[in-house]
């Protein structure tokens, strides 16, 4: 996952949590004793800038009655880099953040070229 798609599926998940949260009307704080966190981490996981391990998000899940993959993003695979450019990347880069630099490009370039 490179770091543009790691930041959208935060951002998009605290949305998700904050919008059952929401229908399940609960507030930030009720929501937040029944997960024994502070309120200020409920905020900072709807905002996508704290990102819960699995345990938590199976947690909130209970609280807010659905099921744990309901938080989860869709993954669109439209707009992904191709497994052959994956390939050559793995094979010519050991460096982690160089391959992301690489993969963000080719994805940009695919997406304005789509």
């Amino acid at each position: 996952m490179v770091s543009t798609e790691k930041t959208n599926f935060y951002r998009v998940l605290g949305g998700k949590i904050r919008e059952a949260r929401v229908k399940a009307n609960l507030k930030q704080e009720t929501f937040a004793s029944f997960l024994d966190l502070s309120r200020a981490s409920i905020v900072n996981i709807e905002k996508g800038r704290q990102h819960p391990p699995i345990h938590v998000l199976w947690d909130i899940a209970k609280v807010l009655n659905i099921q744990a993959s309901d938080l989860f993003p869709q993954l669109d695979v439209s707009d992904k880099v191709s497994p052959q450019w994956k390939k050559i990347i793995a094979k010519e880069s050991s460096d982690k953040k160089t391959k992301e630099k690489i993969l963000n490009f080719i994805e940009e370039i695919e997406i304005k070229t789509s």
